[in-house]
């Protein structure tokens, strides 16, 4: 019975569960389908966080404060292609479960970001503008 409750009593002064196993940072794969475009990345107070050509993996932080998962803008550009914008939102980390006999990790995780997991890749298809079809006056 002692052993139980010092690995327990160790187990509540670790710092989080999800800080130790998992990430607060995460590579994502970006890519166009339709051929390579330009992209920049900005979070939700519009600074960019990152910009390239596709294909290419970036690493982001999957945290947007305390307690708040990280929220991005991808917007691709191509010549000849409509430019679009992608949202790319971190979801809950399941390790953060982890924390249920570690209650110092419910306030680590949190503050590192590791609550929270990015995508491992956006891949989107550009649409290719119209050409102006030989009728059309300009």
């Amino acid at each position: 019975m002692t052993r139980i409750a010092m690995v327990l009593m160790v187990c509540m002064l670790l710092p989080g569960c999800a800080s130790l196993v998992s990430n607060s940072a995460w590579p994502v794969f970006i890519d166009n389908a339709s051929g390579p475009a330009q992209f920049v990345i900005k979070n939700k107070n519009d600074v960019v966080m990152g910009e390239g050509q596709t294909p290419a993996i970036i690493i982001l932080e999957s945290g947007g404060g305390y307690f708040t998962n990280a929220d991005y803008i991808v917007h691709f550009s191509e010549p000849g292609y409509r430019n679009q914008g992608y949202r790319l939102v971190s979801t809950f980390n399941d390790w953060y479960w982890g924390n249920l006999l570690n209650i110092v990790g419910f306030f680590v995780d949190p503050a590192t970001g590791a609550m929270w997991r990015l995508p491992q890749q956006l891949i989107i298809s550009l649409p290719r503008l119209m050409p102006p079809s030989e009728g059309d006056s300009q």
